[in-house]
């Protein structure tokens, strides 16, 4: 007579003849002997072959862009003037100098509710976009920071070539979404009659189902994730300081076709308690824990949002331990929850239950979706500080990001850990691989 793991065990890989299946992972046990979500470890190769699937970015470019449009009418917006960096590679796959470009309005883009998007580009990089969406246009330039005196003049001639390429797609009398613009190109905008809107709303519903193809990029961008990490735990050792480790896993995610970390969230002693201390000259001292959250862009700009604290030394203290326990456990258990068509409320009115000590510095979100960036939904804690309550569901092929942080006021550590999960019809998949610190569980 077999037992409840064996049986379970049999009773996943059993298939019924002739059916195809998507295999995702095998079932994972913890120490306990309780059943883990499942780990997926599949990624694609570089190398392109008839043997082996890989990607395809036309499709991927296409598919985003097709879903971006399909909120838009959804919302009867004509179109969007796109300036933010991820929305306009989200909608069209440019990348142009991406943290330059985040801050000075170099580049921009104009998409249709329906046809091809109209793309201004920074006029020396103009051959970027060509070799994707041929026909790009000379980009503007109207900042103040460039064009001193004659700021009014420029951006009043900027948004009248904005009308002008709307009246060309018949939508100058179509409500136009934008998302990130100063001062004097907004009034500009507004000077030339047109009906703004919002452009946020339709591009979060967009990202928040992922495609095939994005799923794998996901799994690319924690995979390039995982060997930075090792790298960064490996180096670990007292002398080190917070630069040089945050320098050994930029080094790596760089190396291997990453592009840019959004935060310097590294802390170590003392200063992971409370969190969100960004990484300084502090060198780690023997019995310290390493915290970092990786907040990466990985290749094709997909993030790999993920945490992990480590232990510089073989033994830890009982708070350490404890904390690090805490963490882990409301982690693996809110993961368990996720499945498609639960409603956010409802999760939240069923999350694991934590020791009180931990609540008054808890994160500000349980949940986050994510992608190319941070993304819809932020679900937050109960009587957290965050107290916006997105309405909706959980769906299937949504990716999110679990996280918690465990630090009691007072005491000198805190740990933060994060996961990304991929819910799938079959329930919740992780995609984040890197194991926890077996040193800090109890």
């Amino acid at each position: 007579m077999c037992g409840a793991r064996e049986f379970l065990l049999a009773a996943m890989s059993a298939q019924p003849a002739g059916r195809t299946h998507r295999r995702v992972a095998a079932p994972t046990f913890n120490q306990k002997g309780r059943l883990m979500a499942k780990r997926d470890r599949r990624v694609l190769g570089q190398a392109n072959t008839l043997a082996e699937p890989v990607l395809d970015y036309n499709r991927l470019r296409h598919e985003r862009l097709a879903k971006t449009q399909a909120e838009m009418r959804a919302r009867d917006i004509g179109a969007l003037l796109l300036t933010d960096i991820m929305n306009i590679r989200y909608t069209t796959g440019i990348s142009v100098m991406p943290l330059w470009t985040a801050t000075n309005l170099a580049h921009y883009t104009v998409v249709p509710a329906q046809g091809d998007p109209v793309i201004f580009e920074y006029t020396l990089s103009k051959f970027v976009v060509d070799a994707i969406w041929p026909g790009a246009r000379p980009a503007r330039v109207w900042q103040a920071r460039f064009a001193d005196q004659m700021v009014d003049r420029l951006s009043d001639e900027w948004a009248a070539e904005i009308k002008d390429t709307l009246q060309g797609l018949g939508l100058a009398r179509e409500r136009l979404g934008v998302d990130c613009l100063d001062y004097y190109g907004f009034t500009a905008l507004q000077k030339q009659g047109l009906t703004l809107t919002d452009a946020d709303e339709s591009l979060q519903a967009a990202r928040l189902i992922k495609t095939p193809d994005e799923i794998e990029l996901m799994r690319q961008s924690a995979a390039v994730a995982e060997v930075a990490l090792y790298d960064l735990e490996h180096a670990i050792r007292p002398g080190i300081n917070e630069r040089e480790l945050l320098a050994v896993f930029w080094h790596r995610l760089l190396a291997l076709g990453g592009e840019h970390c959004f935060t310097r969230l590294l802390a170590t002693g003392y200063r992971t308690n409370p969190w969100f201390h960004e990484a300084s000259s502090k060198m780690v001292r023997p019995g310290d824990l390493v915290g970092i959250d990786t907040d990466m862009i990985g290749p094709e700009g997909y993030a790999c949002d993920v945490s992990r604290t480590f232990l510089c030394g073989d033994e830890a203290t009982p708070v350490q331990k404890e904390a690090y326990q805490v963490a882990h456990d409301f982690i693996q258990g809110t993961i368990e929850l996720l499945k498609p068509g639960l409603g956010y409320q409802d999760f939240v009115d069923h999350l694991p239950a934590f020791p009180e000590a931990y609540r008054a510095q808890q994160y500000s979100t349980v949940v986050h979706g994510i992608g190319t960036d941070d993304e819809s939904p932020f679900i937050p804690f109960p009587a957290g500080a965050w107290r916006v309550m997105p309405e909706g569901e959980f769906r299937e092929n949504m990716v999110v990001s679990v996280e918690f942080y465990a630090g009691q006021v007072g005491e000198q550590d805190g740990v933060k850990l994060e996961d990304e999960v991929w819910i799938t019809s079959d329930g919740p998949v992780v995609i984040s691989l890197y194991p926890y610190d077996a040193k800090l569980l109890a």
